[in-house]
Parts: C-alpha cells; structure tokens; sequence
C-alpha cells in the first residue's frame, strides 16, 4: 500500500518538499494543500506604481500579518556607518533611521515617494530574524515531535533560515526526513 505525504504550504520549502518526495525511488502520493490563491509563499515580484519591481524574500523578517503581507521594501542599515554616528554623539531616532532609509532608497533605486507606513526598529550587532528565544522553543517543539511519535515534520522560514536557499534545502530535509532510511537510496 503507497504512502500519502501532505504538505501544508506551498511556499519555496514547501514546493521544494514536493518535488524531492516525487523524486523519490518509491515516491509517495504527494499532496500540496496552500491556503491563498498562488503558489510561492512570500517568495513573489510586485511591480510599484513607477514600474520598479520588488523581489519579495521569505518572511522572516518581514512584519506579521496584514502589514507583513503589504511589506514591499526592507532596508537595513548598519556596519561603518552606524558606527561612524555613534561616535559622532548623533542621537539614533526612529526620524533619522527612516530619513537614512528614504535617502538610500531614493539614491539606489531612484523612490522619492514618501513609504505610505514605515516601521523602524533598531537591532544592534544583529541581523533580526527571529525573536528572542527562537532556537529553544523551536528545540522544544522538535523534542515534543519526537516524544509523541507525531508524524511532523517542520520546514520553512519560520524555522530554520530565511534565505531562499534556506527554504530550498528545509524542504529537501523535511522530504528526507520523511521518507526515511529510503532517502540514502
């Protein structure tokens, strides 16, 4: 009797899960079940109203929900430059980080267009992509997977990685972990 796998999300990890389980030497039934309209997840081009075209990147750091889903640009600043305002006793406000945003927007990709919403956070020695805490509940989740003997596998930006390579090898992992002792093959 042939397995039947069920992905849920059809985002890159998910797509890339598909096709490593189809590839298989005794592949399973595969069924992709994605909850909007389009595959890809957050992984899509939005062309802006001056016809400048955005890659969309996973989610991770991308703000949750609705805003999230309308996010079309992420600037991150740091390195010398931060370095260079601190030591010049420059108060770091939420205004200067986004004039410093809208400037290099505007210089590399020629917006000059205020953004409609702009949130601003400052992270320090970091490139945020997950919250505080992340790798221990995520530690927990995998351990309470394994002690119930759930037939899970997590995969996707949300877990481990948010760069579209990331998500592509989650997927391949989640498909190797499924498939079992048959994946060396």
């Amino acid at each position: 009797m042939s397995r039947t796998v069920v992905v849920l999300g059809g985002g890159i990890s998910g797509l890339a899960a598909c096709y490593h389980l189809s590839r298989a030497s005794h592949p399973p039934k595969v069924v992709l079940v994605e909850g909007s309209k389009r595959l890809g997840g957050w992984i899509r081009s939005v062309r802006g109203p001056d016809g400048a075209i955005f890659e969309l990147g996973p989610r991770g750091i991308r703000p949750a929900g609705a805003l999230g889903a309308r996010t079309l640009l992420l600037v991150m600043l740091g390195g010398s430059w931060l370095q260079m305002l601190e030591a010049s006793g420059c108060v770091l406000s939420q205004k200067l980080f986004q004039q410093q945003a809208q400037e290099a927007v505007a210089t590399q990709l020629g917006l000059k267009e205020p953004p409609s919403h702009c949130l601003v956070h400052l992270h320090k020695n970091c490139i945020p992509q997950y919250t505080l805490g992340h790798w221990q509940k995520l530690e927990s989740a995998m351990k309470f997977l394994a002690a119930q003997k759930l037939p899970l596998t997590l995969a996707g930006a949300s877990y481990e990685g948010v760069a579209v390579n990331d998500c592509i090898e989650s997927g391949r992992q989640a498909a190797i972990s499924v498939l079992g002792p048959e994946s060396n093959r």
